[in-house]
């Protein structure tokens, strides 16, 4: 299986026996057609053609991850290589997350998936308001993830700078550090004016916490395109038009990520339609209970997992650090 599958990886043509007797085994090429022709019965290969040689089925794939999950790492250079890709950026999420994209895109000539890191429970750190004329203020939040949000908020009445930065502290002083699920849009002793910006406040701060992950930056299109198995296919359509509807896939990461660790979804393993004839290796980053994102990559079942696996694990751990340090 090991010889029949890493052979297929690296070429994209169907193996036969006396390829498999070429690469080491001790046996005849008899011997070795009675047993792919087990494998095939069982399940875990596949005969594209009567006189062809074979290929893993989505089943051998699986029983090919499983057997090297936990025994693969990346290579110490490529570590340090893309510590110090990260190291060079700048300091912001977005940064993280595009550099992330193009590292793995360009390392597994696959499509890249990384999204912004998002609080599983958003907290507001600071409140401002500002007079823009006399009856209009705009709103901003910061939230303790160095996030901002704006919302214009028109007044039934003049109102002064000042007046304005009281209440906005005074917000601040009651809403700062509470996670939204603690919000009420209630509070007593407020004036009208702060009840107001107060109901603005718990609105953004409730859909902020309800919401999915930020769009997703999608890298490595071009590498997909290129791959054998699209290259004259109907299938391609439907994963472009997936990836290209970053709407729609934001909507679908959290479906997708529904467990701790990297996880591997080959072929029919995958529920989405538009992924059946690919594997998804992906995984979260950030820290668990307060803040994640979504790192991984697309491509088809024929791909050098032993490669993919580690690589989306070290930078997922590269990125939790960073996440970590900007969060504390």
């Amino acid at each position: 299986m090991r010889i029949v599958i890493g052979e297929y990886i690296s070429t994209g043509i169907p193996v036969s026996s006396e390829t498999v007797v070429r690469r080491g085994i001790n046996a005849s090429s008899a011997t070795i057609r009675n047993e792919m022709s087990a494998l095939e019965e069982e399940g875990y290969l596949a005969q594209p053609h009567t006189s062809a040689g074979r290929i893993p089925s989505d089943e051998g794939y699986r029983w090919y991850v499983d057997s090297i999950m936990k025994k693969v790492y990346l290579a110490t250079p490529e570590q340090r290589l893309i510590a110090h890709q990260f190291h060079q950026v700048e300091s912001e999420a977005e940064e993280w997350t595009r550099l992330a994209a193009s590292i793995l895109s360009r390392m597994l000539r696959n499509v890249a998936i990384v999204t912004l890191p998002k609080p599983t429970e958003p907290q507001l750190q600071h409140i401002e308001l500002i007079s823009v004329n006399e009856l209009l203020v705009m709103l901003v939040i910061l939230f303790k993830e160095a996030k901002l949000k704006q919302q214009a908020i028109m007044l039934e009445e003049p109102v002064s700078q000042e007046d304005l930065n009281n209440c906005a502290r005074k917000l601040e002083s009651i809403y700062s550090g509470r996670p939204s699920i603690k919000i009420n849009t209630r509070q007593p002793g407020l004036s009208p004016l702060e009840e107001r910006i107060g109901n603005a406040v718990s609105h953004i701060m409730q859909a902020e916490g309800e919401g999915e992950f930020e769009e997703p930056i999608v890298d490595g299109l071009r590498h997909i395109l290129n791959q054998t198995e699209y290259m004259s296919s109907h299938r391609i359509s439907a994963l472009v038009g997936m990836l290209e509807q970053k709407s729609l896939l934001k909507s679908l990461l959290p479906r997708l990520i529904t467990g701790h660790g990297i996880q591997v979804m080959v072929g029919e393993e995958n529920k989405e339609d538009a992924l059946r004839d690919c594997s998804l290796v992906i995984t979260k980053y950030g820290i668990p209970g307060e803040v994640s994102g979504a790192v991984g990559i697309v491509g088809p079942t024929r791909m050098h997992y032993d490669i993919a696996i580690p690589t989306v694990d070290f930078i997922s751990k590269v990125m939790s650090r960073l996440v970590n340090e900007a969060y504390r």
